[in-house]
């Protein structure tokens, strides 16, 4: 299961992931992100409340941060817990994607 919350601050965009990105979620995020993105310029996918992912949420997620850059949106993934960021570089998500990309909490 998996909830989206976008919040809109101008051309600012964030969504919050609560619960789980997975091969059941992954298209209702899709969706999330592609009406979030009209009309902005950064979106921030918040992902303190994400307590799981599998391969298909990370494709997912990798095939919509490519979009939205290949569009001249600013991204951020931000709050991964240490362990997700972990999977993350293990399979080579900060190095396609840009460290930049991603703001680690502490």
């Amino acid at each position: 299961m998996l909830e989206l919350q976008t919040i809109v601050k101008g051309t600012d965009r964030m969504i919050e992931l609560i619960g789980e990105l997975d091969i059941a979620t992954v298209d209702k995020f899709k969706t999330s992100v592609e009406e979030a993105r009209q009309g902005a310029t950064a979106l921030t996918l918040n992902m303190e409340k994400l307590s799981f992912v599998d391969s298909t949420g990370v494709g997912g997620l990798l095939n919509v941060i490519k979009s939205l850059k290949n569009d001249n949106i600013d991204v951020k993934i931000r709050n991964l817990s240490a362990e997700v960021y972990e999977v993350f570089d293990l399979l080579g998500l900060p190095m396609l994607l840009g460290r930049e990309v991603f703001e680690q909490r502490e």
